[in-house]
Parts: C-alpha cells; sequence; structure tokens
C-alpha cells in the first residue's frame, strides 16, 4: 500500500502538537481524521484544512475519556475511510502548575481525574478502540505522547508528569505484546519536548503558592530559550507512521538536542543578568 492510501486518527489534533502532525501527515497526501472535545474548534479546524486538502479531511467531536465516544469516534472514521492504519494518541492536557503540598485533597482528586484520566487513560481508551481494526486488517502504527516529568523528575507538575510516564510505561508494556502478534502493529512514544502550544500559553497556578503573573512571564522566558520547532517535532514524526517503520516501543525526540544545549546556555546567561540588575 502507498503512502497515498495512509489513513489516520489524531486525537487532540484542533491545536498545538496534534493539529501540526495532522498538518503535515495532510501533506503527505494522507487522509487524516481530526477531533477535540469541542464541537466548534472540530468545525473550524476542519474548515481551515478543506480549504487547501479538501475531502483528505474529516472532522468529529469526542471525549478521548469516555471510552463509548471513543469507540463511537473509531467506528466512524473507519466507516468513512475504511480502514485505521495510523493511530497518533496525542490529547492531553494540564490542571496546575505548582507544588502538590499547595493542593488541597479534593484538587488532587479532581486534577487526577482530569489529567490522568485524560492524558493516561485517554491514550488507553484510544489504543483500545482502534487496536481490533489494526489487527483486523493485519497492520497498524501507533504514536503516543509523552511530556515533562516521564523521562526526568521535574518539579510544580507532579500529576501531570505521573500520567506522562504512565504512557511512556503502557507504550512500552504494549510494544512487547505487539511483538507476538502475527500483524504488523508497532506502537512508538514522540517526546516532543517543551512546545509552545495553548498548553504552556494558558498556566493555571496553583492558588495559595506564588504571584500568577510572575511565574508566567518565568515561563514564557524559558519558552523563548528553551522551546522547541512544532515543524521540527511533526517532520519527525512521520518515519514512525510509515509501513517500512521497524522501531517498537523507542522513544521519538520531536526536538533538537543541539538546539535545546544553545539555548539552555543563552537562558543561563539571561537569568544570570537579570539577577544583577535586581
Amino acid at each position: 500500500m502507498t503512502t497515498q492510501q495512509e489513513t489516520a486518527l489524531i486525537t487532540g489534533s484542533t491545536s498545538g502538537i496534534g493539529k501540526r502532525i495532522a498538518e503535515h501527515f495532510l501533506k503527505q497526501g494522507w487522509k487524516v481524521a481530526i477531533c477535540s472535545r469541542n464541537p466548534e474548534h472540530v468545525n473550524k479546524t476542519v474548515t481551515e484544512f478543506e480549504a487547501t486538502y479538501g475531502d483528505a479531511v474529516i472532522g468529529f467531536p469526542y471525549d478521548v475519556a469516555d471510552m463509548e465516544s471513543v469507540k463511537a469516534l473509531a467506528a466512524k472514521v473507519h466507516d468513512v475511510y475504511g480502514s485505521i492504519r495510523i493511530l497518533v494518541a496525542n490529547a492531553g492536557l494540564n490542571s496546575t502548575y505548582g507544588p502538590f503540598q499547595y493542593l488541597t485533597p479534593d484538587q488532587v482528586i479532581a486534577d487526577t481525574n482530569l489529567v490522568i484520566g485524560t492524558n493516561l487513560v485517554g491514550i488507553m481508551n484510544s489504543i483500545s478502540a482502534v487496536l481490533p481494526y489494526m489487527i483486523t486488517q493485519g497492520y497498524g502504527r501507533i504514536i503516543t505522547l509523552s511530556g515533562g516529568g516521564a523521562a526526568r523528575p521535574i518539579t510544580n507538575m507532579a500529576i501531570y508528569s505521573a500520567s506522562k510516564g504512565g504512557v511512556v510505561a503502557f507504550s512500552r508494556c504494549l510494544a512487547l505484546e505487539l511483538k507476538e502478534q502475527q500483524a504488523d502493529i508497532k506502537i512508538n512514544i514522540l517526546q516532543p519536548g517543551m512546545q509552545r502550544t495553548g498548553l504552556t500559553d494558558h498556566v493555571n497556578v496553583v492558588a495559595g503558592w506564588r504571584n500568577a503573573e510572575s511565574v508566567r512571564k518565568e515561563a514564557d522566558l524559558v519558552l523563548e530559550y528553551l522551546g522547541g520547532d512544532l515543524d521540527f517535532m511533526a517532520r519527525k514524526v512521520i518515519p514512525y507512521a510509515l509501513p517500512d517503520c521497524k522501531a517498537n516501543g523507542k522513544v521519538i525526540m520531536g526536538f533538537s538536542i543541539r538546539r535545546l544545549l544553545k539555548g539552555v546556555s543563552k537562558l543561563k546567561k539571561m537569568q544570570k543578568k537579570a539577577a544583577k540588575t535586581t
């Protein structure tokens, strides 16, 4: 099968990382299903892409944390395209930024249900709904989304990091299981690095910790120097969605190490300069 016949479902694809990956898939000549929880955002994104890519793009609203919603989504996409050869399980969010100790027990419950329910359970739901189609067709490429704190500990994002660490562990375990399948199904994990998206532009600072505006300014400064390139990241995904991909259970580095190291050096210089003037 040629790449012109590839069919992809990308969750959380009306903005940020998911939208940019969708755009690069469409540039490859692939058929892409756009989806997110907000019907208005889905319609807007589909209309935007249709102007360039015509009927190669479709879209449906859904809730990744609701298994019945995800099953219905997968069935609709399969009905339209006749296959789902690629799944990018991208949908993700964060609730609050700040030390865990500042969260009340009720906030911990709420944040856990929302963040882990979307970032980890949502990925499990998406794969569970799509995998039967891939097994039946004997082929599939799955890409899951890792994130901050999954590879190394970071402060102030404990629940989010737990969800992304879970994604990596789940994906690697599933990769071992898929090796036992006769079907050619591979799963790999995208580590996007720091990217400027809606997730980073709207930081919800935990109450009672620090001044929210100062935290947002610091985050903006870090992104200025350490933020990655969305197009670079999206291009890195393409080889892992192709039929000749042999990798299984691999972490895909969606950012340039050289660029990151240069950014770290520049950021330290700026921070030293700022410290001298205060």
